[in-house]
């Protein structure tokens, strides 16, 4: 079995008391069904905050400024095979949150107040309920 490492980005988004979490799809292999921060893969030869910048536009269609770092934290997938370092960055919107609009590797998106992460109906990874305590 091949291992490989790879870096992942998210961002921390906050308007009007809400922070974004959208929630991927069925279909998807890892974590189907669960919501998270939007964000994603770093590619070969890219700055971490343009990769944020990218793949929020391509998960919500929003623009966004990057700011500063608010959490670094690693896991091991795929039985061991794969090991990701994820960088949680606080973000703030520069386009109009009407804009909006969801890729198709997801179906649900919720403005969530700090209040209702631990409420039942999300499912959120540990680490990523995590960021939420750092942030406020």
């Amino acid at each position: 079995m091949d291992k490989f490492q790879k870096i992942v980005v998210s961002g921390f988004l906050q308007h009007e008391g809400g922070v974004l979490l959208i929630r991927r799809n069925q279909r998807e292999k890892f974590y189907p069904g669960s919501f998270e921060l939007p964000g994603g893969k770093v590619d070969f030869g890219e700055g971490p905050t343009k990769a944020l910048e990218r793949e929020f536009l391509e998960e919500t269609n929003l623009k966004i400024k990057v700011g500063e770092p608010l959490r670094t934290f690693s896991y091991v997938s795929d039985e061991g095979a794969r090991h990701t370092v994820e960088i949680v960055y606080r973000v703030s919107l520069l386009s109009s949150p009407s804009e909006l609009k969801l890729s198709d590797a997801h179906d649900d998106y919720k403005w969530v107040l700090p209040c209702e992460v631990g409420a039942s109906g999300f499912e959120l990874s540990e680490e990523i309920a995590k960021s939420f305590a750092y942030a406020l």
